[in-house]
């Protein structure tokens, strides 16, 4: 294979893909004939004169217009995704979606994590600390995991609280009542330490569960910022290139094609003419 001729093979490679790629971005394939016909369609086209109004394609039944981009960022905001297919971009449109669908689906499951959970350790400390903790605040909870029984937190807690602060035995006698750990509440895990830091850990478990349901909450936030700005620029981009081929000059839909051809020239050196054909 001589130079010359390997040049010309890169030559007819490199003008195909430059075309195929000009081509998909105008979503217009180029016109399927041989390279003489190209040549003496394009001359044609270049040479007819256009009246005006010719070329116009009229809209199609039911066509859609293309949103701005205030209104597909909107789309997003709502439903990730579905400003990237308004504006034609189906994969991106599929990846949000799905991203959106697999948040939702994991923040449902460690609600429901959380929830076995929470009613796990709800029954190690009704079955051997003898409390129910399903009416009672979340500080109870706590508790009930940090003091082996209630009348050690209120010795060791509460009545040394009010020794330290409270000189007055009034006062002091009136905040032991109103900090105390009333008999209705009363908690005692006796000799049961495996089942206190069993109750320790499904307590820590459960709440683990549903904080991390609030950080997937977080993470559809950011899902829905991000397809939104995409979905902007998109649109956004979409305009720009609309503007630049005249899309707002005339009502309708300007039309816009690419013709290109190849022809041996001299020697190994083909000829090429590429031309983009816009009919306002």
């Amino acid at each position: 294979m001589t130079p010359r001729f390997a040049a010309f093979l890169v030559w007819v490679a490199l003008s195909g893909v430059c075309a195929a790629a000009f081509a998909s971005t105008l979503d217009l394939a180029p016109r399927p004939v041989g390279a003489d016909a190209r040549l003496a369609a394009l001359d044609a086209d270049l040479s007819t004169p256009v009246a005006p109004g010719q070329g116009l394609a009229p809209p199609e039944p039911g066509a859609k217009s293309m949103p701005g981009p205030g209104g597909a960022a909107l789309r997003s905001l709502l439903i990730p995704g579905w400003g990237q297919l308004a504006t034609g971009h189906k994969t991106q449109a599929a990846v949000f979606f799905g991203l959106e669908v697999a948040t939702w689906t994991t923040y449902a499951t460690f609600q429901h994590q959380g929830a076995l959970r929470r009613d796990s350790y709800f029954d190690t400390a009704r079955l051997f600390a003898g409390i129910d903790l399903a009416d009672v605040p979340d500080s109870y909870r706590k508790l009930v995991g940090q003091y082996r029984s209630s009348d050690v937190y209120n010795q060791y807690v509460v009545l040394r609280e009010a020794t330290y602060f409270y000189e007055d035995p009034t006062e002091r006698a009136q905040y032991i009542e109103s900090r105390s750990i009333p008999d209705a509440n009363a908690w005692s895990w006796g000799d049961s330490y495996d089942e206190f830091l069993r109750y320790k850990a499904e307590r820590r478990s459960s709440e683990q569960a549903f904080k991390n349901a609030q950080y997937t909450l977080g993470f559809a936030i950011i899902n829905r910022v991000v397809s939104a700005v995409a979905a902007a620029r998109q649109a956004s981009q979409h305009k720009a290139e609309s503007d630049a081929l005249g899309g707002g000059a005339q009502p309708g839909h300007p039309t816009a094609r690419l013709a290109w051809g190849l022809a041996p020239g001299a020697g190994f050196v083909p000829d090429a003419r590429v031309a983009c054909v816009v009919r306002f």
